[in-house]
């Protein structure tokens, strides 16, 4: 074979290869004059629960146990705001979420918080085995139980709704939320098997 012919069947096999890796996310796209535009959709499916309530989206059972306020944590009187929660998982694929990408608080005037760094830290230094840092792993055909995030609100903000993402493993995939609505009757405190002695 000539090496004119060998490059253009290595040139056709890479197209083939890309095009094939390239469909696997689901993607909208509209041409504006020579450029494409990929839209996403965010949110689009909506599954309201309450807290403790499992919700079955997008293979993934999801539920909210408590939310928990470690308090006081900044010279501005922020607190850090902390997520117990159970996914579990009923296909054959493990699959690795994190805080940022897979949650967010919205808050009463509709600004998002998403998870930050310093409560990561925080919580590996006071937290015991129970809490996940970012990403986490979920497995194959099974249940993850435990304390994920955090974000820093407010001293005042007691309101606010939590959003989870169920994406399994195509962290673009964002068409279904999963919204609780949280408020200060449903925020407790780290409980005593949660701190570290």
């Amino acid at each position: 074979m000539s090496i004119f012919k060998k490059s253009i069947a290595v040139l056709s096999a890479a197209v083939l290869v890309f095009g094939a890796v390239g469909c696997k996310h689901k993607i909208k796209s509209s041409e504006t004059s020579n450029n494409t535009v990929t839209e996403y959709k965010i949110g689009v499916n909506k599954y309201e629960a309450e807290m403790s309530q499992e919700v079955n989206a997008n293979e993934t059972i999801f539920a909210l146990n408590s939310v928990i306020d470690a308090g006081a944590q900044t010279e501005n009187g922020e607190h850090y705001i902390y997520l117990d929660i159970t996914i579990k998982n009923n296909t054959d694929s493990a699959y690795t979420l994190s805080t940022l990408n897979n949650f967010r608080l919205i808050m009463p005037d509709e600004s998002e918080v998403y998870g930050h760094v310093r409560t990561q830290l925080y919580a590996t230094n006071n937290f015991t085995d129970k809490y996940f840092g970012s990403p986490f792993d979920i497995p194959a055909n099974g249940e993850f139980r435990g304390i994920v995030g955090g974000f820093v609100v407010k001293a005042d903000q007691k309101d606010f709704t939590v959003d989870f993402f169920p994406t399994k493993e195509n962290e673009l995939d964002k068409e279904d939320v999963v919204r609780v609505k949280v408020d200060a009757s449903k925020i407790v405190s780290p409980p005593a098997d949660l701190i570290k002695n």
